[in-house]
């Protein structure tokens, strides 16, 4: 009888001791699996940040790059714009002279009381009506190669031509069906380089008492055009258009020594911005890609952990197992072999 007591109560402790192991372990998987979901949340949501705030600061640096190059092309504009009034004397005109072809009512525009410090009405009518018309096509030509005259600046061109004769309508008329402006390109002129220098000699000479350019041999007129190229590559990609006229701009280069000489690299500080700026974009995106992978690789298996599960510790609660039932019935069983044994003596 005192067997079968014995051997029942076995069976009955050690189903329950397996059962408070089985759930001690789902507990520690389950708090396990919690945490790397927690982590793994962690990571996804910081490299989103990451990434949205990489985003932001290359939005604003592009942004910055392309309002710095539109400031760059505005101050060369403004500089060269500002040489040509200097040595004119003529504004730039926001409303400049129509290509009148009637002589009679240039004459009205020369002697409204406007232009009486430019000339006087018998001055105008000294004029004969070819030499206006002539003065009419040179002024519509020269506000092309530069920016619009009004009748001011007409005025002096027609002074140049008929008063001054210090620009030969002989030398202009042979040369004006070359037009600088069927190029595209300062460098497509190149090959054409005489018949550029001739039209400069014609319409620009060096002594011109309205606008004047410096004399140059080919080499340094080709210098300068290489000069103009990319400003006008990025003037015209920019802005859609190349203002002001190409005439203008190798007035103003025609005057720097450096460029004349082809001492100058044509740089633009625009583009070295962007590639820095898309170097360091291109940095900032691999350090968050390494940093996200690095997030995402699942951290490797520590020996000591593995103890900690064999031995029934949960992860970072240092709760120990429940062990109580297992004591338990160790205890009962010395109790009841201690009673067994004891009778057996008594016998």
């Amino acid at each position: 009888m005192k067997k079968t007591i014995f051997a029942f109560l076995l069976l009955f402790l050690f189903p329950m001791s397996v059962q408070a192991e089985s759930s001690n372990a789902e507990l520690t998987h389950e708090s396990s699996l919690t945490i790397t979901e927690q982590t793994s949340s962690s990571a996804s949501f910081a490299e989103n940040s990451t990434v949205a705030t990489t985003d932001s600061d290359d939005s604003a640096a592009t942004s910055e790059t392309e309002n710095s190059e539109l400031s760059n092309l505005q101050k060369a504009q403004d500089t060269t714009i500002d040489q040509i009034e200097k040595e004119t004397g003529i504004k730039k005109s926001n409303d400049p002279i129509d290509n009148e072809p009637d002589p009679e009512k240039i004459r009205t525009l020369l002697k409204d009381p406007s232009m009486a410090s430019i000339l006087s009405p018998s001055e105008v009518d000294s004029y004969s009506d070819q030499q206006l018309l002539n003065a009419m096509l040179l002024c519509q030509r020269i506000s092309a190669d530069t920016y619009g005259l009004d009748v001011s600046g007409y005025a002096r061109i027609l002074q140049a031509l008929y008063k001054d004769h210090s620009l030969s309508w002989d030398n202009i008329q042979n040369i004006i069906n070359y037009d600088p402006h069927y190029y595209t390109n300062a460098l497509e002129m190149v090959d054409k380089i005489d018949s550029l220098q001739a039209y400069l000699a014609a319409l620009y000479p060096s002594n011109s008492s309205f606008m004047a350019i410096r004399q140059m041999s080919n080499q340094e007129l080709t210098n300068v055009l290489k000069h103009i190229s990319p400003l006008q590559e990025e003037m015209i990609a920019t802005q859609e258009n190349f203002f002001p006229g190409i005439i203008a701009w190798i007035a103003r280069y025609a005057n720097d020594d450096d460029v004349r000489s082809g001492g100058t690299v044509p740089t633009n500080p625009s583009t070295t911005e962007t590639t820095s700026t898309s170097t360091s974009r291109s940095s900032t995106t691999a350090s968050t890609t390494a940093e996200s992978a690095e997030n995402s690789v699942p951290a490797k298996s520590d020996p000591n952990k593995q103890e900690d599960k064999i031995l029934g510790i949960l992860p970072r609660t240092g709760e120990e197992r429940r062990t109580w039932l297992t004591v338990a019935g160790v205890l009962l069983l010395v109790l009841i072999a201690f009673i067994m044994i004891r009778r057996n003596r008594k016998k």
